[in-house]
C-alpha cells in the first residue's frame, strides 16, 4: 500500500520528465521552423539547400562566346603582368657588351647587370608596349 509521500513524489518525478521532455520537443520544434525560415529566406535569394546538395539560380546565362572572351582577356592580363622577354630597362642594349678590365666572370661570358623584376611604372610599361601594341620606337622607324 502506497502512502501519501510515494504519490507525492511520483507526481513530482513524472512531472520533472515531462518537463525535459516538453523542452526537448520545444526546442526541437523552434531549431526545425528557424531552419525553414532560413531556407525560405535562401530560396528567396536563389539559393536551393536539400539533401542532394546546393543549387543557385542566376539571373545570367553565359554562352561559349562569354566564357571565350572572360578567359581572352584573364590570358592578355596575365601576359602584359609578365615581365619574361622584355627588357627591364629599354636603354640597355639586347647585345651584350665586353670590356678589357679584369673581371671575375669567364672568358667570352657578357657582364650582365641583374635587376629584380618588378611592375615598374606606367610610363615603362607603355615603353616595352605589348603583344599586340605597337610602341613609340616602331611607330617612328615606320613613318
Amino acid at each position: 500500500m502506497a502512502n501519501w509521500i510515494d504519490l507525492v513524489s511520483l507526481l513530482a518525478t513524472l512531472s520533472v520528465v515531462g518537463g525535459i521532455i516538453y523542452g526537448i520537443v520545444y526546442v526541437s520544434r523552434r531549431i526545425s521552423s528557424s531552419v525553414k525560415a532560413t531556407k525560405e529566406n535562401l530560396k528567396s535569394r536563389g539559393l536551393t539547400i536539400s539533401d542532394k546538395g546546393v543549387s543557385v539560380k542566376t539571373s545570367k546565362h553565359f554562352g561559349r562566346e562569354d566564357y571565350v572572351d572572360a578567359t581572352q582577356r584573364g590570358v592578355i592580363k596575365a601576359y602584359n603582368a609578365a615581365t619574361f622577354g622584355k627588357p627591364v630597362n629599354p636603354s640597355m642594349s639586347t647585345t651584350p657588351t665586353y670590356t678589357k678590365t679584369k673581371s671575375t666572370t669567364p672568358p667570352g661570358a657578357a657582364k650582365l647587370d641583374r635587376q629584380p623584376s618588378s611592375n615598374g611604372s606606367i610610363e615603362e610599361k607603355k615603353k616595352r608596349g605589348g603583344l599586340f601594341r605597337r610602341t613609340k620606337e616602331q611607330e617612328s622607324h615606320e613613318s
